[in-house]
């Protein structure tokens, strides 16, 4: 039996690319999806806001509008938005997929704290096979050269993303910290001015947003 999904962020960038692939996926149906309440496509068949043809299921403006509808809420949208719907799931317990970025270490503990408690939860800033075997790599790497090496991520995204520097890039730098023991606060996000010399133990994330990539 397929399982029943709702997306959430149905007109987004990734909203429409996951609706698009549900429906090339016979072992997933879409049930419903929404968007918040001042977004043009609420109203709308999900078909004419993701390019395909008519489905007979219409873009919301609320979760808690069709959430008893699915098994399982894939939420690639804004970290606010993404943990007021965690909030919301508590009280249903369904299944949530949350591939958003930008989270506060407050927010995503939060996340995890509910659904810890009340639901079954799949989430990670970036859940591409090539990504996490990159992450793989950078591990080994770092275990290989270990110290006496200095540390730059440079990422590139699409002008329209929101948050920097990327979950992607989070994700590796995180890699690389708990191999070296290091944190977070080791994460040096600009230089600009006299700084002085670069830190041994830095590791230098450096961020480009333009176009299309």
């Amino acid at each position: 039996m397929a399982i029943k999904a709702i997306v959430a962020g149905a007109a987004g960038r990734m909203g429409r690319t996951i609706i698009n692939l549900i429906f090339q996926n016979p072992q997933i149906d879409l049930v419903a999806a929404f968007e918040h309440p001042e977004n043009p496509a609420v109203g709308k068949d999900v078909g004419e806001v993701v390019g395909l043809p008519k489905t007979g299921i219409l873009v919301e403006n609320s979760l808690e509008k069709v959430i008893e509808k699915g098994e399982v809420i894939i939420d690639f949208t804004f970290h606010k938005a993404s943990l007021e719907h965690a909030r919301i799931n508590a009280k249903y317990g369904k299944a949530m997929v949350i591939g958003t970025t930008g989270f506060s270490k407050e927010e995503l503990a939060e996340v995890h704290e509910l659904a810890k408690k009340n639901f079954p939860l799949v989430q990670d800033y970036n859940m591409s096979m090539g990504v996490n075997l990159l992450v793989k790599l950078v591990e080994l790497t770092a275990k290989v050269l270990s110290e006496g090496y200095d540390i730059e991520i440079i990422e590139a995204h699409h002008r329209m993303k929101r948050d920097a520097p990327s979950g992607t890039a989070l994700k590796l730098a995180n890699a690389i910290a708990t191999v070296l023991g290091r944190s977070d606060k080791d994460f040096r996000f600009c230089r600009e001015g006299i700084i002085g010399e670069r830190k041994e133990t830095e590791i230098g994330i450096q961020t480009i947003r333009g176009g299309d990539i």
